[in-house]
């Protein structure tokens, strides 16, 4: 990975203001692998994606991670400490085809990508879920061989495929299992490294405004020239107005 440039993160940023998880994804995807376009990006799959976000998280911030859940029993909050090492799985290949066989149906499934997430922006959860599975079978057809349409399938047998898929790119969703000290409950709790690295970036990107802010206003120095010295230099300065 190359180094990560703080102006570039600031742009990443700043650029991601309104912007849907998905796309997000693949702002951070590009500091990760610039040689790539986004057209690329989008069709890696979602385990090769956030596989290569932690790889981000991790050159960013460090191996470690501290973070709040609720406890889904009694709503008390749970603090949670684990490394990126705890949560790496393998992942699913993009371009790669699976066969599943359930109940006398064949079907032939691909991975879902950032762009299938893109395309179903805005959908009911329900309604995205069923397009998400419409996009990804690539054919379906009875023990007989006879072409069957996704909506004729039997509902286990959906369920069933979305295991399947689940299954195939086990790094595209990590379940961590929870113990809450309030009522003793012990719960899977999703972590999402989209959704967190955003937060923790947003976090980052409002502290360094704002010693620029502070830098600025005392040297009348530019955003740029704040930006172009090394952490270590502004943090002096910094100490130096504090004292």
């Amino acid at each position: 990975m190359k180094p990560i440039g703080t102006i570039e993160l600031l742009n990443v940023w700043e650029r991601g203001m309104g912007k849907s998880a998905a796309a997000r994804a693949l702002m951070l995807m590009a500091v990760v692998s610039p040689e790539d376009d986004i057209q690329a990006l989008s069709r890696l799959s979602i385990g090769q994606r956030d596989s290569a976000l932690l790889d981000l998280r991790q050159a960013m911030f460090g191996p470690d991670v501290h973070c709040l859940t609720d406890c889904t029993r009694c709503g008390e909050p749970i603090e949670l400490d684990f490394s990126i090492d705890d949560i790496r799985q393998s992942h699913g290949e993009a371009g790669h085809t699976y066969d599943f066989l359930d109940a006398g149906y064949a079907i032939r499934f691909r991975l879902p990508d950032s762009a299938d997430l893109l395309a179903l922006e805005g959908e009911q959860p329900a309604s995205a879920e069923r397009q998400l599975l419409a996009r990804c079978v690539l054919d379906a057809r009875t023990r007989e061989g006879s072409t069957v349409e996704l909506q004729a399938l039997p509902e286990p047998v959906l369920t069933a495929l979305n295991q399947s898929m689940s299954e195939a790119d086990p790094q595209a969703e990590i379940l961590l299992e929870v113990s809450c000290p309030a009522c003793s409950s012990v719960l899977p709790a999703p972590f999402d490294i989209v959704s967190h690295l955003w937060a923790e970036l947003d976090v980052w990107a409002r502290r360094m405004l704002l010693e620029v802010h502070s830098l600025a206003s005392a040297y009348g120095w530019s955003e740029s020239a704040i930006l172009g010295m090394s952490q270590g230099r502004r943090r002096a300065y910094l100490d130096m107005l504090d004292g």
